[in-house]
């Protein structure tokens, strides 16, 4: 491969066309001897520029030397809340001469130095893609946690073709916002308008936190496992230009949303369902309350029944006594009425699940807690989470599902969750 005899401007380009910001976004520059910046974009990409006009000169001039590096990856981490941690990271192959890796040291030292204030370059175009994001979408958005490296690998290289060393630039930011979130349903794209990655170049997406894929558009995107739902990441490779809106990836959070959540007509309906629960809950509880008084004021045994029919039989009362007694158990119903609670109300949520995971024999599926329970799937999820945190249960990732466990009664590892 001809490279420059310097490697001038090393920098982190993704041809971004971000709805609303035209043309491709080329963050960071940073040199051995820095230069002026010139037109960012030629090299990258021809007639990258949106509709929507072309980007400010803050995103467009970076003096870009396209043939700097070899590779290009764009990884893309979406969490539950919408947000997501943007890494680029460039390697730079080290193996044809010795000007490589001088050059490449020179990059690293601009790096730990900010002399070039690569940083600060950096910083300042995250942030304008979040504002033009924000002003696109309606949804709040920040960029925030920035960090900048370059070192020279030797980990990672598995080509024995290549020599073990390899130059890499990483940039990493967070983007809050990121991704559009209703309900358990988690979709990142729609703030793309024309993105555009070259032959050298992929994006890569991953689920953060519990999210597993739902699906994605384009539907030709790479992944290692026999599903979509149980993929580590989807990759698309360049040389291709997406629609706007696109890659859009729908992830789901089986927390909120349970294992079902591929159904599409559950997806369809799940939302008026949301709608529905603080109802039905409020029936279950009212139904619930009403058994076990009547439960609670029947559950006498044969012999205390027996005993107060033959009282009542061969010896009725006085009047007056009758007329005490009456009064008496009226006063007894209405004071259980009035201030006596069923057992099962006085327990906190927490010894409720406790109490249905050890009828259970110690070890439960959170869905069937959702339905044992009549909560809504977001209450659950939130009060398993906090009794993790405090050692009360644990929890087990078993496909789409999390499987329930009290102390003492975890599945092993290398058996099913309920094998016994």
């Amino acid at each position: 491969m001809n490279r420059p005899g310097s490697v001038g401007l090393v920098v982190l380009a993704v041809v971004v066309a971000v709805a609303g910001i035209g043309g491709p976004l080329a963050v960071v520059g940073v040199t051995a001897s820095v230069q002026e910046p010139t037109s960012a974009t030629a090299s990258l990409s021809s007639g990258a520029s949106s509709s929507t006009g072309v980007a400010p000169a803050a995103l467009q001039s970076d003096g870009i030397n396209s043939a700097t590096f070899d590779r290009t990856t764009f990884v893309v981490t979406v969490y539950e809340n919408g947000s997501a941690t943007w890494t680029h990271r460039h390697e730079m192959d080290l193996n044809e001469s010795s000007d490589d890796r001088e050059a490449f040291e020179a990059i690293i030292e601009d790096f730990e130095s900010n002399d070039s204030g690569v940083t600060d370059l950096f910083e300042s175009q995250a942030r304008a893609l979040a504002a033009k994001g924000s002003n696109t979408t309606g949804r709040e958005m920040a960029a925030r946690d920035f960090t900048a490296t370059a070192y020279i690998d030797q980990e990672t290289n598995l080509d024995p073709s290549r020599e073990p060393e390899i130059g890499v630039v990483e940039q990493s930011f967070t983007w809050e916002g990121f991704a559009d979130v209703d309900g358990g349903s988690v979709t990142a794209g729609d703030v793309f308008d024309g993105l555009i990655i070259d032959s050298d170049q992929s994006i890569v997406f991953r689920p953060g936190g519990d999210l597993v894929f739902e699906s994605v558009a384009p539907d030709d995107a790479q992944y290692t496992s026999p599903e979509l739902a149980d993929a580590d990441e989807v990759v698309w490779n360049g040389d291709r230009e997406f629609l706007a809106g696109h890659p859009r990836v729908v992830y789901d959070d089986p927390d909120i949303t349970g294992p079902d959540s591929d159904d599409p007509v559950s997806t369809v309906t799940g939302a008026a369902s949301d709608l529905l629960w603080p109802l039905v809950v409020l029936a279950i509880l009212a139904g619930i309350g009403g058994a076990v008084v009547w439960y609670r004021r029947s559950d006498r045994s044969d012999d205390e029944a027996t005993a107060a029919t033959t009282e009542s039989l061969e010896s009725a009362p006085p009047p007056d006594a009758a007329g005490d007694r009456s009064t008496a158990e009226a006063g007894d119903l209405d004071d259980a009425d009035d201030g006596g609670l069923p057992e099962e109300e006085l327990l906190t949520d927490e010894d409720r699940v406790v109490t249905l995971i050890r009828e259970n024999g110690g070890r439960m599926k959170q869905v069937n807690i959702v339905e044992e329970t009549g909560w809504s799937k977001s209450k659950v999820s939130m009060l398993l989470s906090d009794m993790e945190e405090e050692g009360t249960i644990s929890k087990l990732r078993v496909g789409r599902e999390n499987i329930i466990s009290l102390q003492g009664f975890e599945p092993e590892a290398t058996k099913s969750p309920f094998e016994e």
